[in-house]
């Protein structure tokens, strides 16, 4: 009944190992993933490896060529505007939802890792800061089904959004006082407010991203 348990353990770890990987830039845009070299690299079965690369291929972090094998994804500046796009429609609907049923928990939590953020250096771990915080506002909107397909979609491109911080330290002062404003909102209960904040939100960063693309190493 429980023979499977280690393997799924493994396999997780395994993904969380490769998307950090990716998300942060070690394992750059169109990287080929070869199961063999992983598997011993990490010490795991290549059935192991396989199934995480299935997980990443399902979250869009990597693409496969029948063929060929899996190869890290690289986003383009009318995908990453896409992204955007569907988040711009999705997110405040998400977030005003969250200023209507987030609870004292949430808000809290929510305030802790703003704060974590404020006094964090390290681009890298900036990030993490900032994906769980958006992840702790959708959830706290109790749409289980929103939160999965916006993380996905912050999952697509938190590439550039990792490396854009490493590379534009006053945007992680700006996007902060962004996120500052957006729990102001859902502690005064305000949707609308929540919403309009969000928005100005996804705003700067779409901008501080294609600024990257077109001037960064993703260019």
């Amino acid at each position: 009944m429980f023979s499977d348990a280690p393997e799924r353990s493994a396999r997780e770890t395994v993904t969380d190992i490769l998307r950090r990987g990716i998300v942060a830039g070690t394992v750059p845009g169109g990287t080929r993933l070869v199961q063999a070299r992983i598997a011993d690299e990490l010490g795991v079965g290549r059935a192991t490896v396989r199934n995480s690369l299935r997980t990443l291929e399902t979250e869009g972090l990597i693409r496969v060529d029948p063929g060929r094998g899996a190869f890290v994804h690289e986003i383009s500046r009318n995908e990453l505007c896409e992204l955007y796009e569907i988040r711009k429609l999705l997110e405040p609907v998400a977030t005003a939802r969250a200023a209507k049923h987030a609870s004292r928990g949430a808000i809290l939590k929510a305030g802790t890792l703003i704060a974590a953020m404020e006094s964090e250096t390290d681009g890298a771990r900036f990030a993490d800061y900032n994906t769980e915080f958006h992840s702790v506002i959708e959830e706290a909107g109790t749409s289980p089904r929103l939160a999965v397909i916006l993380a996905n979609l912050r999952a697509v491109s938190a590439l550039y959004v990792t490396r854009s911080l490493l590379v534009e330290p006053g945007r992680r002062r700006a996007a902060n006082a962004e996120h500052a404003e957006i729990l102001r909102a859902i502690i005064d209960r305000d949707p609308e407010a929540t919403a309009d904040a969000v928005l100005r939100h996804l705003d700067g960063t779409l901008r501080t991203l294609l600024e990257f693309r077109a001037t960064g190493p993703a260019a």
